[in-house]
């Protein structure tokens, strides 16, 4: 894996209650950190990475949920696949809509993606292919997502299905290049399983997002005049100066 070399050190100011998880998709296994000693969701790796503070790679024993395994490249029983699973979780009324949800979700093709190493923040050695932040409240995300925007105008778009949540946390950031997020507690696996709390915007950015966002959040101000009060009258100068009147 290749070292990292861009410094991210301006996450850290966000404060997170748990840090930023890079991840990398890997063929071959890793030399450099260990293997995954439990068994977790695919959705709860990086939940896990939370947990144990240090990197590990995970293998494809390492999934407890079929549909991680499916995202990454694997065959799932053909009962599934034909979408039987959602209704008798009572997620969906028919198998059809749960073969639609399974066809719209992207997956990495089969054989490609072997191991899967996570690394949080602070022990973060390798270039990872998504930084992956679980926000502790709205403002951080909109921080974040202006950042995207900031010196791009980037359209902000969040993408998902109500079951396999995972796809679009790891496969379309992967696959797309697009930066995603996902609100906690809206997806099937991650609320049954209660891998995050609810309501928190997971972030998943793709590498080559990563230097435009990292340098925006340091040069851009995080709390613009109009959302400070520190002056109240800041927007009533500002549009009089454009030939608008806030004026009743």
């Amino acid at each position: 894996m290749n070292p990292l070399t861009l410094d991210l050190s301006i996450y850290e100011r966000f404060g997170f209650e748990n840090p930023p998880v890079g991840v990398k998709f890997l063929f071959e296994k890793p030399e450099e950190i260990e293997r995954l000693d439990t068994r977790a969701p695919l959705c709860g790796m990086v939940a896990e990475a939370h947990r144990r503070g240090t990197p590990f790679y995970a293998d494809v024993n390492s999934y407890s949920c079929p549909p991680g395994t499916h995202v990454l490249g694997c065959d799932l029983p053909k009962a599934i696949e034909a979408g039987y699973l959602g209704p008798e979780l009572k997620v969906f009324k028919e198998p059809y809509a749960n073969l639609r949800a399974l066809e719209a979700a992207p997956t990495f093709a089969k054989g490609t993606v072997n191991y899967v190493a996570f690394a949080p923040l602070e022990h973060l050695a390798f270039t990872p292919d998504l930084l992956i932040i679980l926000t502790d409240t709205t403002s951080q995300a909109e921080i974040l997502l202006r950042a995207l925007s900031y010196t791009t105008g980037k359209v902000v778009t969040s993408k998902m299905t109500l079951v396999v949540g995972c796809a679009w946390l790891y496969a379309y950031p992967y696959i797309s290049g697009e930066v995603n997020y996902l609100t906690t507690g809206l997806g099937f696996g991650m609320k049954a399983q209660k891998v995050f709390p609810e309501g928190r915007q997971l972030i998943s950015i793709p590498y080559d997002w990563l230097p435009t966002i990292t340098l925006n959040l340091q040069e851009m101000p995080w709390v613009p005049p109009s959302y400070s009060g520190e002056d109240p009258d800041f927007d009533k100068r500002l549009f009089a100066k454009f030939g608008y009147s806030l004026e009743l």
